[in-house]
């Protein structure tokens, strides 16, 4: 009798090992094969699963920011204080970083400065990180607007302000990331938190 194989387990195999060699060889420098091996598969294999590492890739960063979209939406979910939900929002953002997904955002890191580097407009089109970014800035300006509209804001311009959180937090993830012994990222991600809503709130 034939064996029968789990397809979703084999591809989540296959997820794992590449994220493994992508993050000793770079993204660049990996290839279709050396993913195989890790995965103890053979090279035509994989080719049932995934056409090209890049798919692996698009793959890898679809799943992680659906769950820490999830994440977000599950820790926010029975707020109904603006200042609550904003602080919620990139304290569950923290927690995801530092607790599951550190392989992932180095690997992104490296994805996107090979990327730049080679101004390969391919690979940066493989994820639409336009989109990813305007849909965390409309939940946060729209979380913003609300607080203005009760009062709890000052009358500030919500969606520049949403742009600057979000990149108060790249910069700090991308400091971390870099030497992870500079600060902790829960904690620096708390006290730039502060710093934000202590200048917009009203009270």
């Amino acid at each position: 009798m034939p064996k029968i194989i789990d397809k979703e387990a084999k591809k989540l195999e296959i997820i794992q090992a590449a994220m493994k060699v992508f993050a000793q060889k770079g993204f660049a420098n990996t290839k279709m094969i050396d993913i195989a091996e890790a995965a103890k598969i053979g090279k035509g294999t994989i080719y049932e699963y995934f056409k090209s590492k890049d798919e692996i890739f698009e793959y890898v960063f679809t799943h992680f920011m659906e769950s820490m979209e999830t994440v977000v939406a599950k820790a926010i979910f029975k707020i109904t204080d603006p200042v609550e939900k904003i602080r919620t929002i990139f304290l569950s953002w923290a927690e995801m970083i530092s607790t599951h997904s550190t392989d992932i955002v180095e690997i992104m890191l490296d994805f996107w400065a090979e990327a730049v580097r080679k101004k390969d407009s391919k690979n940066l089109g493989i994820v639409n990180l336009d989109k990813i970014y305007e849909d965390f800035r409309i939940l946060i300006k729209s979380i913003l607007d609300d607080g203005v509209r009760a009062g709890k804001f000052k009358q500030v311009n919500t969606y520049l302000t949403a742009s600057l959180m979000l990149g108060a937090m790249d910069g700090l993830m991308i400091q971390w990331i870099i030497n992870k012994n500079i600060f902790d990222i829960k904690q620096a991600t708390e006290h730039s938190t502060d710093v934000f809503l202590t200048g917009i709130c009203t009270g």
